[in-house]
């Protein structure tokens, strides 16, 4: 595939948008009222903290360069494995936003040329692996999200209307927050 043509820093924010359109979905869930319910497995928090943390740490550019969020010792990402503390609503919308603006400043900061280089995080992968598996990721559990939504006879969240969320966004009196 030739991608000469392509310059992915030079998006305009509308396209940087639809590139994190996911993300946009994402904030748009973590606001669902289901996501409180204690019986479902891995908590939907858990699941959010799973996909930011590696968000997070896949788009920081270096091991040198990722610092771990700290909500607590007992706060656990892993889902599988149980996690005493939990992380409320205000702190996950916050690092959420955070996450989002490391996101497309990755993403839009990256050259073209630089798409094929290996990852500084994991020499195997390029950045462009580094960046389809993390959209593919967070797809994932979105539309797992979705599913447990739908099981919470609440409608799942549109994937057509990235304009409607952004302006929820903007709306929102929740900050982006260093972490």
């Amino acid at each position: 595939m030739n991608v000469d043509h392509l310059s992915l820093n030079k998006y305009s924010p509308a396209s940087l948008s639809r590139l994190s359109g996911c993300l946009e979905i994402l904030w748009k869930l973590v606001l669902r009222p289901c996501g409180r319910k204690k019986n479902i497995e891995p908590p939907i928090w858990q699941q959010f903290y799973h996909v930011l943390y590696g968000l997070d740490y896949w788009f920081s550019g270096s091991r040198e360069s990722f610092n771990a969020p700290h909500f607590g010792d007992r706060v656990n990402s892993v889902l599988g494995e149980p996690s005493e503390g939990v992380i409320d609503q205000p702190e996950l919308v916050g690092y959420l936003n955070f996450v989002m603006d490391k996101t497309l400043n990755f993403i839009g900061g990256i050259e073209v040329q630089d798409l094929s280089s290996p990852s500084a995080l994991y020499a195997k992968w390029t950045n462009l692996d580094v960046i389809l598996e993390q959209l593919r990721h967070l797809q994932h559990h979105v539309g797992y999200m979705n599913r447990v939504f739908l099981k919470c006879k609440l409608r799942p969240v549109e994937w057509d209307f990235y304009e409607e969320v952004l302006e929820d966004r903007e709306k929102s009196d929740v900050k982006t927050v260093s972490y």
